[in-house]
């Protein structure tokens, strides 16, 4: 086993590279941290992936705790800082954002969760923005922390999901260290009463309405960090799931009619198979074990492991974390920002972790942890994972304290990508260098009776008798957003032959013979293009 395991690292096809300074990006996080070790501070780092201004690539967002935040547009690979001239150099403690077209209009809208206020801006798609928040209604004040759009009621248009964290405020915080030794530190949540999230309906005139009571999702006992959209039981509709730190994580169940129904214990989601709950951040959904069904990958605090949920196609759940070999090598670390990517282009999803601690003096309380931490990522060998950090580059070697992480393919080479968001640090824009000759398509598509960016589609596709499932989600991970496009590794496969799309309209579509190493978009009701 030992020797099957160092062969593996040997022979690990990842290779990723940061290219952050050569890119262009000169971004640094602030988190404003001082004496009075404010919690928020040591929770911050979002941003993401998202083409603002409409030209088919990749653009970066980065947000800021105590200074500006920084939009950088892709120039055939370069990016350039153009925060100012967008209009998104807003004031305030930025968490995570969500990115999507919710007003139907055709270019990418932005919606920023923060410590305080958030906020939303317009996308007036001429390459500016006009904050909305006030007059859209949704300028909540709360310690917000990620962010996701989706179309609950399937009206056509997006409505929007806030995890709030905990009740807290600067002029009143809880004490926690050693008063004697005059030794502050960063308290842990269980210091602090949980707040209700937030949804918001959007009316489709520009407008939203907090229905969260109504809904059933304002429960006050949560601690919401992470938050995906995704169609649990197949119904057609979204539903939704969140990680809660240090208390049970929540599975709505969508009801229709804009009514949800909390069901996470019952369907084995809110505990780990111990039945205890974890420090939970970042979440995401993925066919790990290939059999059509979407399982859930949450990640955890030190000492408990990140945790995996298997889907097994009864409407319950199970975790399999030590079984498919996710448990060890995360018990050293405290997880973040995440995502299932197939970054060899094998046809099987792989995983990434952020790690970070949220102590700035972990060092201090052992000798196994420490603040600043490593990266890893896992590759998925039929359903079981390996842990193959060590062999993924320089900056899997590199100890950060990650928070956000963002996927999409910022270069347009065929292969996902990666942007990891560092709290008080430079993030990574880190590029995907496996040459395998593995095969690829990326999918974008344009909703007509469904929302304009047909977010809670669910895709198949067929190559070479191989079948793969995924579900276009606008906001995973842990305060970040992500590329909009659905990216498929086709392994060695000549020729695509079938792609099925449910849209969230219920049309359901299929496109035969399709070509490999192809962007194409796909809009709803049977238009299809070879993008260039």
């Amino acid at each position: 086993m030992i020797y099957a395991s160092l062969w593996m690292l040997l022979t690990s096809s990842a290779r990723f590279v940061d290219v952050t300074e050569e890119a262009g990006i000169s971004f640094h996080h602030r988190n404003g941290g001082g004496a009075d070790k404010h919690l928020v501070e040591t929770m911050s780092g979002g941003g993401g992936f998202w083409d603002y201004d409409s030209d088919s690539d990749l653009d970066v967002y980065l947000l800021n705790g105590a200074a500006s935040p920084g939009l950088y547009r892709n120039e055939e690979g370069r990016f350039t800082d153009v925060t100012e001239e967008a209009g998104l150099k807003a004031s305030g403690y930025s968490m995570g954002c969500a990115a999507a077209d919710y007003d139907n209009d055709g270019d990418i809208d932005l919606f920023v969760s923060s410590f305080g206020p958030g906020h939303l801006y317009r996308n007036e798609g001429d390459g500016t923005f006009i904050e909305v928040t006030q007059a859209a209604g949704v300028g909540g004040v709360v310690f917000a922390a990620s962010a996701a759009f989706a179309d609950i009621e399937g009206d056509g248009d997006l409505d929007l999901y806030v995890t709030t964290y905990i009740e807290y405020r600067l002029d009143n915080p809880v004490y926690c260290g050693d008063r004697t030794l005059g030794r502050r530190t960063y308290c842990h949540p269980n210091n602090y009463a949980g707040a209700p999230d937030l949804l918001y309906r959007n009316e489709g005139d520009g407008t939203f309405s907090d229905i969260s009571v109504e809904a059933g999702v304002s429960l006050k006992e949560g601690k919401g960090l992470g938050v995906i959209f995704t169609d649990i039981d197949e119904d057609g509709d979204p539903d939704i799931y969140v990680a809660n730190d240090a208390v049970m994580n929540y599975l709505f169940q969508n009801l229709g009619g804009g009514r949800f129904e909390e069901t996470a214990l019952a369907l084995g989601v809110g505990f780990d198979e111990d039945g205890r709950a974890e420090g939970s951040m970042g979440v995401d959904a993925g066919d790990y074990d290939g059999d059509g069904k979407l399982d859930l990958f949450v990640t955890n605090l030190e000492s408990e492991g990140n945790t995996l949920y298997r889907n097994l196609s009864d409407g319950t759940y199970a975790d399999t974390t030590y079984a498919a070999g996710l448990a060890l090598p995360s018990l050293p670390w405290v997880g973040f920002g995440t995502g299932f990517f197939d970054f060899d282009n094998d046809a099987d999803p792989d995983l990434f972790v952020a790690n970070g601690h949220v102590m700035d003096h972990a060092s201090a309380l052992s000798d196994a942890t420490r603040y600043a931490q490593p990266k890893q990522i896992y590759e998925n060998e039929g359903g079981r994972y390996s842990d193959i950090s060590r062999s993924a580059g320089e900056p899997f070697a590199r100890e950060q304290v990650g928070r956000g992480t963002a996927f999409g393919d910022w270069d347009d080479d065929g292969d996902p990508d990666l942007l990891v968001m560092n709290n008080n640090d430079v993030p990574n824009l880190l590029r995907n260098e496996a040459e395998n000759g593995n095969h690829w398509t990326l999918l974008r598509l344009v909703g007509r009776a469904s929302n304009r960016d047909g977010i809670g589609a669910v895709v198949r596709v067929e190559a070479s008798g191989r079948k793969q499932m995924d579900e276009l989600r606008c906001g995973y991970s842990y305060l970040s957003m992500n590329d909009l496009r659905l990216h498929f590794g086709l392994g060695t496969a000549e020729r695509i032959e079938r792609v099925e799309i449910w849209w969230p309209s219920g049309l359901k579509e299929t496109f035969l013979d399709l070509p490999i190493d192809s962007r194409l978009l796909i809009q709803e009701s049977g238009v299809i293009y070879r993008l260039p």
